[in-house]
């Protein structure tokens, strides 16, 4: 998730970082893949975070 979102605001912020050199269409380059990063890495870890929370609750009712 820390590199997704990293990658997306720096390609988002490249125009206004290099002054216009670098415009906006050429920092979705950027941003697109950075983006889908972002959202990747949010599902896994809200997978692992329900798997988590189920094993425990197993465990829980198992050894009530």
């Amino acid at each position: 998730m820390l590199l997704g979102g990293a990658v997306t605001v720096i390609a988002a912020l490249l125009p206004s970082l290099t002054d216009g050199r670098t415009s906006m269409d050429e920092a979705l380059i950027g941003i697109i893949p950075g983006a889908l990063l972002l959202v990747g890495g949010f599902i896994m870890t809200v997978a692992g975070l329900a798997m988590i929370l189920l094993k425990k609750k197993k465990k829980v009712a198992v050894a009530g």
